[in-house]
């Protein structure tokens, strides 16, 4: 009865709109889009490019994608939040929205996910600052404007890296501890922000 109700199931999820068999290229593609989801999730566009890659057709690419996505192998919102899980402890913000881009996952899309789960930027940069044995009263600029610059690669924004490093400074510091504004020796401008872009589409 097993065994029966299993080969229904797989002449139910083969089947055309019609009810009847899809054609042996659809299949190919269908099973194939299944094998690399063995390996890791995909975004739509990752999927078709692979299948694409492997010369299916237009039309049996479009197709496994279709299937893929009824029977919720594939879908980009679950894929965004899963990213943003695994990597909200070590990828700024800007980073992970232009990784998720960059795979293919709509801008409405990323930047539904981004507002409905929460990344504190602070803790991530104050973390990797822990890391790398970072020392706020450290009197040496070139060494201060290194870390600036490792952190800017991450893509974390200007106000995250200064407000963060201030707050890590005060927590060793006290209150009264060094402005981190001025160590960097670096001025809030249009121009600084188009510096930390650019380092980081340059390192990703």
């Amino acid at each position: 009865k097993e065994w029966q109700q299993e080969e229904h199931r797989e002449q139910k999820m083969y089947a055309g709109a019609d009810g009847d068999a899809v054609p042996e290229e659809f299949r190919e593609a269908r099973n194939k889009g299944l094998y690399y989801l063995q390996f890791s999730g995909k975004t739509e566009n990752e999927m078709r490019k692979k299948l694409a890659e492997q010369g299916f057709s237009p039309a049996s690419v479009e197709d496994a994608v279709l299937f893929l996505k009824h029977y919720r192998y594939l879908d980009d919102e679950d894929y965004a939040r899963r990213y943003v899980e695994k990597n909200d402890h070590k990828k700024s913000i800007r980073q992970m929205k232009f990784d998720l881009r960059q795979k293919g996952v709509s801008d409405d899309l990323v930047e539904m996910v981004f507002e409905d789960m929460e990344v504190d930027e602070s803790a991530q940069i104050l973390g990797l600052l822990r890391k790398k044995n970072y020392d706020p009263e450290e009197p040496d600029p070139a060494k201060r404007q290194k870390i600036y610059a490792f952190l800017a690669r991450k893509g974390f924004s200007y106000d995250a890296i200064n407000s963060a490093m201030k707050s890590g400074n005060r927590a060793v510091s006290g209150p009264k501890g060094q402005d981190m504004t001025g160590f960097v020796g670096m001025h809030r401008s249009t121009r600084n922000e188009g510096i930390i872009l650019d380092i980081m589409h340059k390192t990703v």
